[in-house]
């Protein structure tokens, strides 16, 4: 486990935040941890992903919504996406390869930094707000 990994680890052993993630251990040259879990917004359950490997770099990672772009809402859903890009510094969506619709949030750390878990629960409640805000937006724009 990558040192970054191991400290969010001990931040949620800290926390007594227990049965919240599912911890999965890659086998790559970056020394990769995903810690699995869920979001519920609005009664929907995101799958979240927090992502910690060897670089300066994690990721918070959450599929919005499965398989959602279409030639008819394509237009209506990337003018939304490009507003909340343009308007939420931390925040970034983007639709992958499968069409699904992505929010990634780009952690910086070192791996001295023994911040990583409260940054991560930091960004979990900004995360958590914009969703319960602009989910019933982003849903109309999708369905329209």
């Amino acid at each position: 486990m990558n040192k970054k990994a191991e400290t969010f680890k001990s931040y949620l052993d800290e926390q007594k935040i227990e049965d919240v993630f599912k911890v999965e251990e890659l086998e790559d040259d970056f020394d990769t941890v995903i810690y699995r879990s869920q979001l519920d917004i609005n009664g929907n359950k995101l799958p979240t992903a927090v992502i910690f490997d060897k670089s300066v770099y994690g990721m918070i990672r959450i599929l919005v919504a499965p398989k959602v772009m279409t030639e008819k809402n394509q237009l209506e859903v990337l003018r939304l996406l490009d507003s909340y890009n343009r308007r939420y510094k931390a925040i970034k969506y983007y639709i992958d390869e499968a069409g699904s619709l992505i929010l990634d949030v780009c952690l910086i750390s070192s791996d001295e930094e023994e911040s990583v878990g409260e940054m991560v629960y930091a960004m979990f409640d900004v995360i958590i707000r914009h969703l319960n805000e602009a989910y019933k937006d982003i849903m109309h724009s999708i369905w329209a």
